[in-house]
């Protein structure tokens, strides 16, 4: 048997459900039971994905040796954006407590206020590949925006061709569902149906556009109209970026391939 522990924001739940239905029967999902998981559940059971829910305590008594691929998924909560150093102290302590009892771990994070850059260097005593999302030639993306552009030369490219003051904020799928929350988690605003306020707080901060980074990931229904309603809410120009899920894919793919042999 061969086991992965993949420890992730809930931003990345669309990807994730992506690479299990890529999966083959040989594949068990263990899903660690918790606050963050309704909307991965929702989404999984729509595609009638198989998958387990256990409690963490129960971790090691599940790894039955009998199964050929075993990948437990630990999704943490959105509140840990806000605050890069309890987001690091999280991961970090997640990895501590649970690392040693698989093969590997994947995290599904990216830098993220440049704190978890030297993750991998240090859980490397624990013997085993304790591995960070990056791009193709071996860079660690910056975030989940990042992640969605499929290299983190695509994603500079995006921010670099914005005119000298006029910014874009972006949403992926995920990142427009949940839209409000983030606002308020980034301080943007407190309240985010306050549309005049938060327009006037966007226009202070240099915001002109809302960019649609299209991974081409349809489990989130209503981004196309989410996306539309943001631009009009806030008078914005609506600009189209290609997304991928390159960068989760080839991530996921890589380290399965190296525990597994």
């Amino acid at each position: 048997m061969s086991s992965l522990y993949l420890v992730s924001c809930r931003m990345f739940e669309d990807e994730l459900v992506n690479i299990f239905e890529g999966e083959d029967e040989n594949t068990r999902l263990l899903l660690i039971d918790n606050e963050n998981i309704e909307g991965i559940e929702e989404k999984l059971n729509e595609v009638s994905l198989e998958y387990e829910k256990i409690s963490i305590e129960d971790i090691a008594s599940k790894l039955d040796p009998t199964d050929k691929f075993v990948v437990v998924l630990h999704l943490l909560e959105f509140a840990l954006d806000a605050d890069p150093d309890l987001l690091k102290e999280k991961v970090y302590q997640t990895i501590d407590e649970n690392g040693e009892k698989f093969d590997g771990v994947l995290v599904f994070y990216g830098l993220c206020g440049n704190v978890l850059g030297t993750i991998e260097s240090d859980f490397a005593h624990i013997g085993i590949p304790v591995r960070i999302l990056k791009d193709s030639d071996g860079n660690i993306v910056d975030d989940c925006i990042c992640a969605a552009f499929g290299n983190r030369s695509a994603y500079i490219e995006a921010m670099a061709g914005e005119e000298r003051g006029t910014g874009t904020y972006f949403l992926t799928p995920m990142q427009a569902a949940n839209w409000k929350e983030m606002l308020v988690l980034a301080k943007l605003t407190p309240d985010p149906d306050n549309t005049e306020m938060t327009k006037m707080v966007f226009d202070y901060s240099g915001y002109k556009n809302v960019g649609k980074v299209d991974t081409g990931l349809c489990y989130e229904k209503k981004f196309d109209e989410i996306v539309d309603d943001f631009a009009t809410q806030f008078d914005f120009e609506k600009k189209l970026f290609e997304g991928s899920t390159k960068v989760a894919d080839e991530c996921y793919h890589s380290i399965k391939k190296e525990i597994m042999g």
